[in-house]
């Protein structure tokens, strides 16, 4: 898309009814956005459902924070009333022409998009029956935004929504904050108990569940007892889960997630990063995976499922591909890591080279205000 160096960003209005409560992904990109619409010179006005707890991923964000006091916490209601008290707050707002505002609920963008001249609504999976109902409602100011270009033909082909509205703008990284990070001291790195130090160590982290590709790494643990896996990610009993699924080996050590303020040291302190994305995931046909960003910032190698969203962003010059319904592919790429060391390192610079390029916060932040702007 176009660069916006040229023109006045404006002020920008992000609505999204979102518990912010956890450090989940989605709030995590959240939080990326408003401070890369803050960095290229936007003025930012944050609205989201408060429940009257603190929400520490927003502290220190230069931003208009405007917490909307909700009852509802779940399900239909907590839509409901959330877009009715936005709509109630936004009439209050001096909304300055120009202005462009962002959120990921069809709700709000039906509520907001009568008060801002230019709205922008940000899917990153398919639309609902009930959703799909609503698109009569949805006026000609308001464009689209999908976290891949997969979803994007979707919503196109099959959604009927206009091509020259749908922008697909992947999800990006702190960049300098991952590549400025380095590797853990060798004391406090969680280590397999079974493994010496010398030993190839390799990271999962993220959500602990079956789909994410816990049992082919629990049969590349089996395949390869000489190499270590560390996994983290989720609450003490997903943990217990994880080594019931055949994680429960010499070489393999499951822990609690940790705070994503400690995930770039991690990144640089093990042989490679696993990204095993089965297809039983619910959205592995529009999926735009964080962490595929994070890992190619860090510079560590990656082995990731040869999915299509994945495959938009990365190609085999800069990751290392497995199949995701082979168990043994995973192995066999463990293997060639440890034979041609120096291919896998010349795979992780390319990747971080490119992602550096393409996929900043701050570039996804240009891209979607060209998208606001265009044909107007």
């Amino acid at each position: 898309m176009a660069d916006l160096a040229f023109v006045p960003p404006g002020t920008v209005i992000v609505a999204n009814n979102m518990i912010m409560e956890a450090e989940t992904a989605h709030v995590l990109q959240t939080c990326q956005m408003l401070a890369a619409f803050a960095r290229i010179g936007c003025s930012v006005t944050y609205l989201w459902p408060s429940y009257g707890r603190t929400v520490t991923a927003l502290a220190g964000l230069p931003i208009d924070h405007r917490p909307i006091r909700c009852r509802a916490r779940y399900g239909m209601a907590r839509y409901a009333e959330f877009a009715a008290r936005l709509l109630l707050e936004m009439r209050g707002l001096a909304v300055p022409t120009g202005s462009v505002m962002l959120s990921r609920s069809l709700g709000v963008a039906l509520a907001g998009q009568w008060l801002t001249p230019r709205l922008v609504l940000e899917l990153h999976q398919d639309l609902s029956p009930a959703a799909r109902r609503a698109l009569p409602l949805v006026g000609r100011r308001v464009r689209w935004v999908a976290i891949s270009g997969s979803l994007r033909d979707h919503l196109i082909g099959d959604c009927r929504l206009p091509p020259e509205r749908v922008a697909a703008c992947h999800d990006a990284v702190d960049f300098t904050r991952f590549t400025g990070a380095g590797p853990l001291p060798a004391a406090d790195r969680p280590w397999p108990a079974g493994c010496d130090r010398d030993a190839p160590v390799h990271l999962y982290y993220g959500t602990l569940r079956p789909e994410r590709g816990l049992d082919l790494i629990a049969h590349a643990a089996g395949a390869l007892p000489g190499h270590g896996f560390v996994l983290i990610g989720g609450t003490a009993a997903e943990v217990g889960a994880a080594r019931a699924r055949g994680l429960d080996r010499p070489n393999v050590r499951v822990l609690p997630a940790v705070a994503h303020a400690e995930i770039p040291g991690l990144l640089r302190s093990y042989r490679s990063v696993l990204l095993p994305y089965t297809r039983a995931v619910a959205t592995h046909r529009w999926m735009s995976p964080l962490k595929l960003f994070e890992v190619l910032a860090s510079g560590t190698p990656a082995v990731v499922s040869r999915l299509g969203p994945v495959t938009e962003v990365v190609d085999e010059d800069q990751v290392a591909f497995l199949d995701p319904d082979d168990p043994g592919s995973l192995v066999a790429q463990l293997v060639r890591l440890e034979r041609e060391p120096e291919a896998a390192r010349a795979r992780a610079a390319a990747g971080q080279q490119m992602v550096g390029a393409r996929h900043t916060w701050d570039q996804r932040a240009r891209d979607i205000l060209a998208l606001a702007r265009a044909g107007r």
